[in-house]
């Protein structure tokens, strides 16, 4: 009986280095049935000609502009679901998979059809017994990501499935007859929050999204974020707002603002530059973004 297809998209901006090491340690998974797409966000450097020198057997598509992590994942899934695979893996490609990573999850995903999301384990790079997180829940009324089991030892949640609100993006596998349901991820955030937004929407269509620990990945953490300076600290607070007003009940949003308004004004008052959380706040309401020249 042949595997599930499964397509793992890999998603490059101006980093093809950490996307070489990812490429080269997809080569050796245990997994017969899959195709790596690797996307190119519209790299501003020689990131394209350099991934095109490495590749044997995996797929390169392009985006003409930069609008973000979700649709540069788009172009891929949208790829997957034209070409029928069964599966898509979401690859960050700072993220190195342990060999018999795919295999665990898409075989606990076929025993469980009500998963509609999982995500592995995923420990530190620079220690990888540590886990980053496993799994992730959000909080509605106070908008407060927590990742479950962050800085304990693997060893603590390994036989686990893990029922939780979202996995992270480093690291994702969606059926891809629940997303011709669900939809692609949501593109209103550019950075940060989509993943969130996507793992509800599953849930909303009365899927389970799940950690599978026996999975394990490593995560460096992204170099591609960090090339620019404020842009992590920027969208992770401007789309908070953008992501509660789009998914909060209005019970939850009675909770929410006067939280939120509270901790803009603490931090005027007690942090260098404190006004900043204002402006993040103000662009989130408003949906501006002030690193909209990124989408070129």
């Amino acid at each position: 009986m042949s595997k599930p297809s499964v397509a793992i998209i890999v998603l490059n901006y101006n980093n093809s280095q950490d996307t070489q090491l990812c490429v080269e340690r997809l080569r050796t998974i245990q997994y017969s049935n899959y195709q790596t797409i690797i996307v190119d966000n519209h790299s501003t450097d020689d990131s394209l000609e350099r991934i095109k020198q490495f590749l044997t057997d995996e797929t390169v598509l392009t985006a003409e502009v930069n609008r973000g992590y979700a649709a540069g994942n788009n172009i891929g899934i949208q790829y997957a679901l034209d070409k029928q695979f069964e599966y898509v893996c979401i690859l960050n490609n700072d993220v190195l998979v342990d060999p018999n990573y795919l295999q665990i999850m898409v075989s606990t995903m076929i025993e469980n059809p009500k998963i509609g999301i999982s995500g592995p384990r995923i420990c530190e790079f620079s220690d990888d017994t540590i886990l980053q997180s496993a799994g992730a829940n959000t909080d509605m009324r106070m908008g407060r990501v927590t990742q479950l089991y962050k800085g304990l030892s693997e060893k603590v949640v390994l036989g686990k499935i893990i029922n939780c609100s979202y996995v992270g993006g480093a690291c994702m596998v969606a059926r891809t007859s629940a997303i011709k349901s669900v939809g692609l991820i949501p593109e209103d955030y550019f950075l940060f929050y989509e993943e969130n937004e996507w793992c509800l929407n599953f849930v909303k269509q009365n899927y389970e999204i799940v950690c599978i620990a026996d999975a394990k990945v490593t995560h460096k953490g992204s170099a591609s974020i960090n090339q620019i300076g404020g842009l992590s600290e920027y969208f992770m607070y401007r789309n908070l707002i953008i992501f509660m007003n789009r998914n909060a009940n209005f019970s939850q949003l009675l909770y929410f603002y006067p939280y939120i308004i509270l901790f803009c004004i603490k931090a005027a008052l007690t942090k260098k530059d404190g006004l900043r959380y204002t402006k993040y706040v103000y662009d989130g309401i408003f949906k501006r973004n002030k690193f909209a020249n990124l989408e070129r």
